[in-house]
Formats: C-alpha cells, structure tokens, sequence
C-alpha cells in the first residue's frame, strides 16, 4: 500500500491537487489546471486526472505509491450513492459518479466531499481553526459554500445538504450573485462595460479604481449580512474565509465586519478570520478524508 495521500480540488474555475505524507505534510506545492466545466463529464475527469499526474511527477512519485485520494467538489453529494448533484459551478455533471469513475481510471480508492467541508476541515486541522470543536469555513471563489463543523466532526444535516448559504434569498436574488467571484465579474462588467477577470478587478481596487472599490465594498456588505445569521444562530468560535476571492480580504472586511458587530447579540465573541493556510486548505481536509 502506499504512504501517501492524494488530494484533489475541483473547483468551477480551476483543479488544484497535491501529495501528502501520512501526518499531514504536503509535498511540493499544489499544481492549477482548468477545470473547463462546461465541457463533459468525460472532460472534466481527463482533466483531473491530468492534473494529478502532473502532481505525481512533480513529487517525484508513482501512483504505487499513493494509498487513495480525497476530493473536494463544489456541490452537495449524494453520498450513499455517490453522485454529485446539480450545481452551476459543474453544469455537465449533475447525477455523475465522479468518485468511481476516478477510482475505475486511477486504479486507487478515491472519497468525495462538498469542497467547502474540506476546506474547513484542513483550517480546523492545521490552519485558523487548529483546536476549535465549533467553527464554519466560507469558501469564496467562483461561488459561495460553507462548511461546518460542530461537536468537533463535520455537520451535513438530515438530507447531508447542509450548509448551502448560496442559494439563501437576498436583496430579491440570492446571495452567491451578490457574493463570489462571478458576481463581482459580472457587476464589474455591468458598471464599466468592461468584462476582466476577479484578480485583475482587484489590482484596480488596490490601485484605487473607485467603481472597483464600491464593488468590493458593497461585497463586504452583503457578506456580513449572510455571515450575521451564521454568528448569531451558530455561534462558533470561528469563522474561517478562504477561496480566491478571499485573496482581496483588506478591500472587503471592514464593511463586512461592521455589519457584523452591529448585528450580534452582546456575548457573543465569534471571531471572523482569513484563512490560515490559503489554497492548501482544502487539499489538507481532501487529504483526511476516511480511507
């Protein structure tokens, strides 16, 4: 068997994979493709598999060498019958298999996860959350997730679509277009007639671009908003923000924690955070998943 462990993000937008030693270690660094996931279901597993034997080879490694592969997606799962369900970040894959198709094509046990489960797991593990039995991990990319933790083990609910934030009403929408990267893309484009891409809105902002900066402003805003009904019916020690969006953390966290502290009830002392640990986070948690 071998002694080490795969771990694989699948995200709307791009894969990110790596290796890992039995306590944890990450070896190398994570290696990024794209995800193309408006191409097939078949097309979207040749790129993960792509993606992860370009890991293998930047390691130095074979896949005899590795004991099984944890993966994060960015949708809830059916878990007893392995498929993943309908998600606007993976619109060829609603009912797909993706769990035993890779283990089929890769030749090793591969376990699925909602990706903002792994990635609250990898913060509880080794990042901002290290030690907290109650805590939330908010995933911030090309949507909006959340993952929680309570009593120290993941919380999925009674129909394990736990933790769905996105789709929660707001402002006549739902939340996920008002926050994640494709909401900012798209006012970004409404505002200016300008279509960039999420990094290159925030060099505007940081360079002080005023529409940028409203953007990410009323971004904040709306976060708070969502993120206050977290802090007030959960009350977990931790709020943990990742994802790439999350990279523009000084554009958008003033707001957002204002709206916060005007709305929590007086003891409570939750604390909202970036991530610790950034792109590693949820590749950690895919990597402890039960074998």
């Amino acid at each position: 068997m071998g002694k080490y462990i795969g771990a694989v993000d699948l995200g709307g937008t791009k894969i990110l994979s790596g290796l890992f030693s039995a306590d944890g270690e990450t070896l190398g660094l994570p290696v990024e493709s794209h995800t193309e996931a408006h191409l097939s279901p078949e097309k979207v597993v040749e790129n993960i598999c792509g993606n992860f034997s370009r890991s293998l080879k930047a390691c130095g490694q074979s896949i005899e060498n590795v004991s099984r592969i944890g993966i994060g997606v960015p949708t809830t799962i059916r878990y007893k019958k392995g498929l993943i369900d309908a998600s606007p970040n993976l619109p060829t894959m609603t009912d797909y298999p993706l769990a035993r198709v890779l283990t089929e094509k890769i030749g090793i046990p591969v376990h699925m996860e909602k990706d903002a489960n792994c990635f609250i797991l990898g913060e509880q593990a080794r990042g901002a959350a290290a030690g907290c039995s109650e805590c939330c991990g908010v995933t911030l990319g090309t949507g909006l997730g959340l993952g929680i933790i309570t009593g120290g083990k993941l919380f999925h609910g009674h129909d394990r679509c736990a933790g769905e934030i996105w789709k929660c009403p707001y402002d006549g929408d739902i939340l996920e277009n008002y926050v994640s990267g494709t909401a900012l893309v798209e006012k970004y484009a409404q505002a200016t007639g300008e279509k960039l891409s999420g990094g290159e809105i925030h060099l505007r902002a940081s360079g002080g671009e005023r529409i940028a900066r409203e953007l990410f402003a009323q971004m904040g805003l709306a976060l708070g908003r969502g993120l206050s009904y977290l802090v007030n019916l959960l009350n977990p020690e931790t709020i943990v923000i990742g994802g790439s969006v999350a990279h523009s953390w000084d554009l958008f966290a003033g707001p957002m924690q204002e709206v916060i502290r005007s709305h929590r009830v007086g003891r409570n002392t939750t604390k909202i955070t970036p991530s610790a640990l950034g792109d590693l986070a949820p590749l950690c948690g895919a990597a402890l998943l039960p074998g």
